[in-house]
């Protein structure tokens, strides 16, 4: 394999791989979607399962980082000018970024919302039955066992 032929590989293979990082970040994207739709219905059997498959998700977005670091200064040496789609790809993989960080900001927020207002619930169901019973009524009495 000559020179050329070794960076077309290189080129390929980064594009393919952040091609497929795009992929990732828009499936975070939509999951993302989900969570809220569950937050927002108290839906939380979906929540627990949408929050599985996030796991899934990042993980194999940070899987993808660790190839693509490597390629990418493979490219930089093997094209020290700039190539036209690899660089509008990274753009792209930095806007999905932010907002998939802005999402996740609002999921956070709303969730922990929600999650104030459950201990709020908690806290007046607690103090629901503050009314004196006459059964909870303490009344002291002496029993003389001496006779």
């Amino acid at each position: 394999m000559n020179q050329t032929e070794h960076n077309i590989a290189v080129l390929k293979r980064l594009r393919d791989m952040l091609a497929r990082q795009r992929e990732r970040f828009q499936a975070y994207l939509d999951l993302l979607e989900a969570e809220e739709s569950s937050i927002r219905n108290n839906d939380t059997e979906k929540l627990l399962a949408q929050v599985e498959i996030e796991r899934t998700i990042i993980a194999e977005i940070f899987t993808l980082r660790k190839v693509i670091l490597p390629l990418e200064s493979l490219y930089q040496a093997a094209y020290p000018s700039t190539e036209s789609t690899v660089p509008r790809l990274k753009a792209a993989l930095e806007t999905m970024g932010e907002r998939i960080a802005a999402h996740n900001a609002r999921n956070r927020r709303l969730l922990k919302d929600r999650m104030d207002s459950l201990r709020q619930e908690i806290t007046e169901l607690r103090g629901w039955p503050r009314d004196a019973s006459q059964f909870a009524e303490v009344v002291p009495g002496l029993v003389d066992i001496t006779t």
